[in-house]
């Protein structure tokens, strides 16, 4: 009935101007003995989703057909268990020496070992590898069938351009980046989907948390190749080092029409930029052709741009290939059929048609200039090595293992896992020229032993530039443009259409930075003695779990070389007082949260503390002996050990100085939190599952998820309520009056009320009186008097606002820029920080007055206050100079505490996880 339903609109619809009379089989003749898809699953592309056990069983049916092209293997398993499979695909005499083809490659990677002469040789002698990524955002279906076809025609064609693709390219077919994003999206429509090509129709609309780009966790993986955070990113990077291609194509949808290379600025600054366009240019061109064939319309070099790199086009560009996405119009959220603005409908099938055809005029665009392509491939690593690295202010970074000595061996697990070599110092060394990231001060610097070095000379120094440089700047042609924009901007009225800025995505993520650890920048690369660091990882062989029995992350989850400078367990024996360990470290709240959860009584010192000849900071914890069981002394030790905590074993009660020890009032019994976190609508469902992953994987936390419809009877259950980001409109909507009051007086009943970004915004309305901080530029809104004229400071690189009614009343929006904060360290919920001074992310443009009822733990203080990325100048840091943070205001017996942005930011920001853990284990208990 629905394959009748798809045929039927197609008949009655308006002309396509699409691909529904596409013939998938034009490029034959095809081998007999190769089964087409079609025959396997019953169905035409476009009249139906296949799911992915079905997609598995076609691959399987075409490689045993035709295996004397094609090998499949398996590089890991997704968080749901799936297979995650490549489907390689070459010639005969190709496939019979993979693994000579991937290992003369891999020569070309170092520059070192291979010189000009013999890369020229390398190239002569060897095919490209052009990688085929789909569906990893597995909601946008188009690219999943695409793959299935791709797969058959370059397995059973005959013709001439098949040959000449498989005599020169080894094609490395990913079919499902994300199966677990597809998996959920396929099943609901399948179930629902009728061809409707209204707007309106249900099957355009799927329930929250269906329809997402995301994983198992809600985790969006196209951005994850930054954090390399989940399962299936450690996987595919893995296997994309494994074969190191020289082309990657990472296929998405839903533009309005297809988006092709060339990208739009800007580009990446530690990338080759004249290279990356003149190749690009090239891919364009092709494919533009094969467009033009069929009277396609198509767009470039608008959208989507190459600068963050965390995404599966900027990623393999800093890994040498020519990273590209592709967009197609089709499939996906606008389902079998879609109404465009003129009256015309683009199907499922003609956004499958465009993705065939543009995967394989990419393909044989790299057979055609195989050579070359292998020749830049080398020239990229060279270049960088040398001439890049050499133009570079920073010739060296440093990581030292500091106080939270897991956290830095984090970060630069994810410097391994890209193939990036870094060396443990093995004896102390100084700087002359040491730069500290946050404060941006120089000085002379001795760095002790253990700690991390990561030169920028080596064959991934562009990788390198981008994940730790301080800073990334943009191409100056880009700010231009943004500039010109926002003087036009400012001269129209209120209700005026302005023009929308080009920023893509966040500008700041330097790694340093977002990891809070101690680390510096070299503007020198002198001899030290040091030892390579040698990690192997096999994401293949890494056991499988269900999700939710995984457990907490704990030194195991690191590599053993990582784990040496971890220590942990108890020191000083069998305690006869009290066990008391720092909270300096992430590792000290999972310890703290386990221990409550075996139902052991854990307490926190809200002064500093003397105990067993030691002085202890604020947020230090501590377990009296004697109101805790007999199995604590086991526990704790094994705990401890578990986690890489130290734990100070305290035999007398007595202490000489100070007025707090052990037994004072000031050391407060925490109580186990009941916590709540909202989700469904109005809830981003990326900041949804940030918090998940965060609360369960990260720290081991029990909480319970409730939606916004079912919460108000729900919440005298609970001590401890999260509402994540999300739209502040939405928020309104699904609150309502009678929500808000039921909030309110919860919260006066002794809750804690957690709301981060939008939610805080939400509650920042004057009217729901739930805190006394107010957005900064309500007072333009209000028709109060305007901020004095902005004129730009000298030399300036943008153009004047021309005239006082130019003169912004708000702050602007700001495209995730990198934010010196300070910490008030005598508020508990700072507990366990050292330093006063913080980087956090601003994204958008809700700044927040300070609370005048309450406090504010985290805010900004002085003019010069952009660490990283971009900020607006004579705007960004005017309007966030006094403003706040992070804001916890008193009610009742309760307290609101509000984030203006989240701490839980794509899972690279875990120098800010202990803020919303001290909200949610503190909060209910330390005033």
């Amino acid at each position: 009935m629905r394959k009748l339903a798809v045929v039927l609109v197609a008949l009655l619809a308006p002309a396509t101007g699409g691909a529904q009379d596409f013939d998938f089989y034009a490029h034959g003749p095809y081998r007999p003995e190769v089964p087409r898809p079609a025959t396997l699953l019953g169905y035409e592309p476009g009249e139906f989703h296949t799911n992915y056990g079905n997609m598995l069983r076609v691959i399987d049916a075409i490689a045993s057909a035709a295996s004397d092209r094609v090998r499949v293997f398996d590089y890991g398993r997704s968080l749901e268990g799936r297979p995650l499979r490549l489907v390689v695909v070459s010639a005969p005499e190709n496939i019979a020496r993979l693994d000579e083809i991937r290992a003369a490659i891999r020569r070309l990677r170092d520059p070192r070992n291979t010189r000009r002469g013999g890369a020229a040789e390398i190239a002569r002698s060897v095919p490209a590898i052009g990688w085929m990524n789909y569906a990893n955002d597995g909601n946008e279906t188009a690219a999943f069938e695409a793959a299935i076809q791709v797969a058959y025609q370059l397995a059973a064609g005959e013709d001439t351009m098949t040959r000449a693709i498989l005599e020169n390219v080894v094609t490395v077919i990913n079919p499902a980046h994300n199966p677990e994003s597809h998996g959920r999206f396929v099943e609901w429509y399948n179930a629902f989907g009728v061809g409707d090509s209204s707007h309106s129709a249900l099957e355009h609309d799927a329930p929250w948390g269906m329809s997402t780009n995301n994983n198992h966790y809600q985790i969006d993986l196209n951005r994850d190749a930054l954090g390399i955070t989940q399962r299936e990113t450690r996987a595919i990077v893995a296997a994309h080092h494994e074969w190191s291609p020289q082309v990657f194509v990472d296929h998405h949808g839903q533009t309005t029409q297809f988006f092709m290379a060339p990208p739009v600025l800007p580009i990446n600054p530690s990338l080759p930029k004249q290279q990356i366009l003149r190749w690009t240019e090239v891919y364009g061109r092709a494919n533009g052709a094969a467009f033009d064939r069929y009277g396609w319309n198509y767009f470039v070099r608008d959208v989507f741009d190459l600068h963050y790199p965390g995404y599966w086009d900027s990623w393999p560009a800093l890994n040498g290939a020519i990273g590209m996405t592709y967009e197609t119009d089709g499939g996906g959220s606008e389902g079998y059929s879609w109404a465009r603005d003129d009256g015309t409908v683009v199907t499922f099938r003609d956004g499958i048609a465009k993705h065939f055809t543009a995967s394989l005029a990419t393909l044989r665009t790299t057979a055609e200039h195989r050579e070359e392509l292998l020749r830049d491939y080398h020239e990229f690593f060279r270049s960088g090595m040398n001439e890049f690295a050499a133009g570079r202010p920073w010739k060296r970074f440093v990581v030292v293992p500091g106080s939270d000595p897991e956290r830095a061996a984090r970060l630069v697990e994810i410097l391994l896992r890209n193939d990036v070599e870094v060396r443990v110092a093995t004896d102390a060394f100084r700087a002359r020229t040491a730069h500290d990231y946050l404060t941006g001060r120089t000085t002379r610097r001795e760095f002790p032993a253990g700690s991390y070095i990561i030169d920028l000379a080596q064959p991934q120094a562009r990788l390198v530039d981008a994940l730790l440089a301080p800073d990334a700047e943009l191409d100056p042609e880009f700010l231009e443009r943004q500039y010109e924009k926002r003087a036009l901007n400012a001269r129209r009225g209120a209700k005026a259409a302005k023009e929308r800025y080009e920023f893509y995505d966040i500008t700041g993520w330097s790694l340093p930075l977002s990891f809070g650890v101690d680390a510096c920048w070299l503007e020198d690369a002198g001899q030290v003695a040091a030892q390579p660091l040698s990690v192997e990882f096999d994401e293949l062989a890494a056991a499988w779990r269900p999700p939710a029995l995984i457990g907490t992350r704990d030194v195991t989850r690191l590599p053993e070389a990582l784990r040496a400078g971890i220590e942990g367990g108890v020191r000083g024996g069998r305690a006869r007082t009290a066990y008391v360990f720092r909270y300096d470290r992430n590792a000290s709240a999972r310890l703290t949260i386990a221990l409550m959860k075996e139902g052991y009584k854990v307490a926190v010192a809200a002064e500093p503390m003397r105990a067993g000849g030691t002085s202890y900071p604020r947020g230090t914890l501590v377990l009296r002996v004697n109101r805790n069981p007999d199995s604590l002394h086991e526990r704790i030790d094994a705990l401890a050990r578990r986690f890489g905590v130290p734990v100070d074993a305290i035999h007398t009660g007595y202490y000489a100085e100070g007025p707090t020890g052990v037994g004072s009032n000031p050391v407060v019994t925490l109580r186990s939190p009941r916590v709540a976190v909202l989700a469904g609508d109005p809830v981003s469902t990326t900041s949804f599952g940030a918090h998940w992953y965060t609360l369960e994987q990260e720290f081991g936390l029990p909480f319970t998820v409730l939606r916004a419809d079912r919460l108000t009877s729900q919440l005298p259950n609970y001590d401890v309520l999260v509402l994540p980001p999300g739209w502040v409109g939405g928020y309104r909507r699904a609150f309502g009056e009678g929500g808000a009051e039921a909030l309110r007086d919860w919260v006066r009943d002794g809750g804690v009320l957690i709301a981060i970004a939008g939610a805080a915004e939400y509650l920042a309305d004057p009217d729901l009186e739930f805190t006394s901080a107010r957005l900064v530029g309500e007072e333009a809104e209000e028709g109060e008097e305007a901020a004095a004229e902005l004129a730009p400071a000298a030399g300036a690189g943008y153009p004047p606002l021309v005239s006082p009614e130019a003169g912004e009343r708000a702050p602007l929006s700001v495209p995730g820029a990198i934010i010196r904060a300070s910490l008030d360290l005598t508020h508990p919920l700072t507990f366990g920080y050292e330093s006063d001074l913080i980087a956090v992310l601003i994204a958008g443009a809700d700044f927040y007055r300070p609370s005048k009822e309450g406090s504010n733990p985290v805010g900004f203080t002085g003019g010069d206050l952009l660490v990283a990325g971009f900020a607006w100048p004579d705007n960004t840091e005017k309007y966030l100079d006094g403003t706040a943070w992070m804001i916890d205001e008193p009610l009742g017996s309760g307290r609101v505490v509000l984030f203006a942005d989240d701490p839980n930011f794509r899972l690279i920001w875990p120098s800010l996880s202990r803020l919303l853990l001290n909200a949610i284990l503190i909060g209910p208990t330390v005033r």
